[in-house]
């Protein structure tokens, strides 16, 4: 028995029981998994509905994203596709509720739905709904059932935006040998860096062909600085002529290092506004930050009261919405991403389209632009609250340091965009026009 025979009954008579068990009993105490199970109940009726009233429509493209974060790798590919096959159809899948919630109505994908479980039977009810012409999957949430029925069909599949960077992790034998059988199944994987090309090169992963296009979110946060002000105009108005910092995707793990480098600087400095974006604005998260706020003797709104009510004497604003936070980096003078205090820094990119100095916790490795940030001077690192407090009042006390390196943020991302369209040249080698 070879490995790859050896890892699909592994995987379908070991991993799969032990999976579907486990979601199902942690839906009974995680509301997000329960929110998952809830969502997945009418899936295929929903799709073969769907799929019916898109019958005509070709090429058909699935897209495939774990969460919010992958979805906006993909939107800039959607948004290429339709450009060049207008008569396209795109069906968009989530795994995660946090995805699938805020973007299930999206107007650019024809269809919206989550990946069922990873079951063969599953798997292939799935590919045979939506029969796709090309299957792209966004970074790194491969099914293997998924897949195997892909590559079965023959359908051609791709992973984009690959980006493996704790190569010490991924040599260990078992995941080594995971990675290898899974990542073999792509007709093409398509990387972001040269370094996870070599990785990848490492695997001999036989006829798969691997070459470096960049990242698609790239063209993603140029877009997006393009559309800020048009979000945060109103916001204008309460920050006034105060300095402003923006710490956005923040984990509670980090916010209770924020607020102790943001009340030492507010003591001194009275002339700061400080607007808090959660990671997961639930209102648990929301009350609890409003609650240290409030011992540390400091006032907050939250962004759904800006309109009816006077927010200007606030020293916070909170953001209880998603899905503008890379708009609300346009009002910082200077700004800090959340996760590096937690599970590994967020999106960088975002601020630093906006030409803006980024500040990170020291859990970053998993972020190869944080560490392009860093080598530029304009990503930086910050271990505790004092030395939060000493970034900021050191810069935004020294306004000519910030106008000096913000462009080269900038800069950064403008020389690494075009990802989507080369993305969009091989999917056309498979898909020609109609």
């Amino acid at each position: 028995m070879n490995m790859r025979t050896l890892g699909y009954y592994f995987y379908n008579f070991i991993v799969v029981p032990f999976l579907y068990v486990g979601f199902s009993f942690g839906g009974i105490f995680h509301s997000k998994i329960k929110r998952g199970i809830r969502g997945r109940k009418y899936l295929f009726e929903n799709l073969e509905k769907r799929m019916q009233s898109l019958s005509r429509k070709h090429p058909r493209f699935w897209i495939h994203n774990s969460s919010m974060g992958e979805f906006e790798q993909a939107k800039p590919l959607i948004r290429h596709l339709k450009k060049r096959f207008p008569n396209s159809c795109i069906v968009v899948s989530f795994f995660s509720p946090s995805g699938f919630d805020h973007v299930q109505h999206d107007r650019e994908a024809d269809y919206v739905c989550y990946i069922p479980f990873d079951s063969r039977k599953r798997a292939g009810r799935f590919l045979s709904l939506v029969q796709p012409d090309v299957a792209i999957m966004v970074r790194h949430d491969l099914w293997p059932n998924h897949l195997w029925e892909l590559k079965k069909r023959r359908i051609p599949t791709v992973l984009i935006n690959c980006s493996i960077r704790s190569q010490s992790c991924c040599r260990i034998p078992f995941i080594l040998q995971a990675n290898r059988m899974m990542l073999r199944i792509f007709d093409v994987i398509l990387t972001v860096s040269q370094d996870t090309k070599h990785f990848c090169d490492t695997l001999r992963l036989g006829e798969t062909k691997i070459e470096t296009v960049g990242d698609t979110r790239y063209d993603q946060v140029v877009q997006r600085a393009k559309e800020a002000e048009k979000i945060i105009a109103p916001l204008r108005k309460i920050k006034g002529n105060r300095k402003c910092f923006v710490a956005g995707s923040t984990w509670p793990t980090d916010e209770a290092v924020l607020f102790e480098g943001i009340s030492k600087l507010l003591r001194e400095e009275k002339n700061i506004w400080i607007v808090i974006v959660p990671h997961e604005p639930t209102n648990e998260h929301l009350c609890r930050i409003e609650e240290q706020i409030a011992q540390l003797g400091l006032r907050s709104n939250r962004l759904s009261e800006a309109g009816k009510r006077d927010c200007t004497g606030s020293e916070l604003l909170i953001v209880d919405r998603v899905g503008i936070l890379a708009s609300l980096y346009a009002l910082g003078d200077l700004t800090f991403v959340g996760g590096g205090f937690g599970p590994g820094v967020h999106n960088v990119l975002e601020p630093a389209a906006l030409g803006k100095i980024v500040l990170f916790g020291p859990r970053c490795q998993n972020s190869y632009e944080a560490g392009l940030l860093e080598k530029r001077g304009v990503g930086l690192i910050v271990k505790n609250g004092d030395a939060i407090y000493n970034r900021l009042n050191g810069f935004l006390k020294n306004s000519h340091e910030l106008a000096d390196l913000g462009p080269k943020a900038a800069n950064l991302v403008r020389e690494n965009v075009g990802a989507t369209e080369r993305i969009v040249h091989y999917l056309g080698k498979w898909v020609p026009p109609r």
